[in-house]
């Protein structure tokens, strides 16, 4: 799930929100503001219920990044990177280039989320309870609103099935009872997929035994638990295989390149016969310098392309990614192609360019990944 508009770097971490989450949000605010409410404090004016509405969504938008947040703090007080933060229509995901080394970090890094769910739905109630009474009881319900849909959201997120948290930390026990990795995987993700049939069960009977449109949201949970459980069933062990390459391993090794102090007329006569759009960019001694594609090149006025150099249109670091040969494979999974400039990953050892990566180069490896191993492991 990429992110559509950032929402800064808290604790240096890169957040972002799918649109999806505006849809949420809008649909919170209706729901605070036309009928929670008007029920619990009635006799006030709609701009009142409105603005309180729509301060509540943001505010549990708000307690949705604390949920993540526990998550990467923690992963990263444990030596793991974080990538990013993305929050959607169904929550949120913390995005870890790397996977938990061993069971307890796997074990710490997914109770952290519900921890802090549980400690927001805890002060919001009690935040409601001990403001004095002069306060607008508007402000109250929806702190009591607030607490007990985090303290909701904590206990869901603990249901034992991935994707969810509690899968995550099902399969930490497991692993740590059973030292496989593989099995504990294939466990939660089973467990996920049960899950996932027994909600969208509910959300049916909801809605044509009794009506309710509720049960529409719960048959799209499920159908997104059972979805995203069978998929992690299914790409687990080719994600082991991929977690032991190194990108010296996946590269294309001796990439054609553009000269970056050629002109864009120049360059674009002699990618006349090449056959690639993107092409990383090297200084006259051989140095990388960032990477070009042929659009970033057709955006150049015509008039101005026979004096504009390709190294000054190549997209540089840190806007285009520079590894190590010796990197992980899992490090840039998720990251080509996230933002423009990232089409390929430059692979430098000694200050040269010793071949790129692309996304090609990693869907190639993850089917032949797949290929290898048994997609559905057997549980005894």
């Amino acid at each position: 799930m990429h992110a559509t508009f950032p929402l800064g770097r808290p604790a240096g971490i890169r957040v972002g929100a799918h649109w999806s989450v505006l849809l949420i949000m809008a649909l919170l605010a209706e729901l605070l503001a036309q009928s929670l409410l008007p029920e619990a404090a009635p006799g006030q004016p709609a701009f009142v219920y409105w603005a309180t509405g729509i301060a509540g969504a943001v505010v549990f938008l708000a307690s949705l990044l604390a949920h993540e947040l526990g998550h990467a703090l923690v992963a990263r007080h444990r030596g793991l990177a974080v990538d990013r933060i993305t929050l959607w229509l169904l929550g949120g995901s913390t995005e870890l280039p790397g996977e938990p080394p061993d069971p307890r970090t796997s074990f710490a890094v997914a109770v952290a989320g519900p921890l802090a769910s549980l400690l927001a739905g805890g002060g919001f109630l009690g935040l409601g309870l001990l403001l004095p009474t002069a306060v607008p009881a508007v402000v109250i319900v929806t702190l009591t609103w607030l607490g007990w849909t985090n303290l909701v959201l904590a206990v869901f997120n603990l249901l034992p099935g991935s994707p969810l948290d509690g899968g995550r930390i099902l399969q930490a026990v497991v692993w740590q009872r059973t030292a496989d990795k593989r099995r504990a995987q294939a466990v939660a993700a089973r467990s996920g997929n049960v899950l996932g049939l027994v909600l969208a069960g509910i959300g049916l009977v909801e809605l044509l035994w009794f009506g309710s449109f509720a049960g529409v949201w719960l048959v799209g949970i499920g159908w997104f638990l059972g979805f995203s459980a069978r998929a992690e069933l299914a790409t687990g062990p080719a994600r082991e295989v991929l977690g032991r390459l190194r990108l010296s391993e996946v590269m294309t090794p001796h990439p054609e390149t553009a000269p970056g102090w050629f002109t864009v007329r120049a360059f674009a006569e002699q990618a006349a016969t090449r056959r690639f759009r993107t092409y990383p960019v090297v200084s006259f001694d051989g140095r990388p310098v960032g990477i070009v594609s042929l659009a970033a090149l057709a955006r150049v006025p015509a008039q101005a392309r026979a004096s504009t150099r390709v190294e000054d249109v190549c997209v540089k670091p840190p806007r285009c990614l520079v590894t190590g040969p010796d990197v992980p494979l899992t490090a840039i999974l998720g990251r080509l192609g996230d933002r423009p400039g990232q089409d390929l990953a430059l692979v430098v050892e000694d200050g040269a360019l010793v071949g790129v990566v692309s996304p090609d180069d990693i869907a190639r490896t993850l089917e032949l990944a797949v290929l290898a191993t048994d997609a559905r492991p057997r549980v005894p």
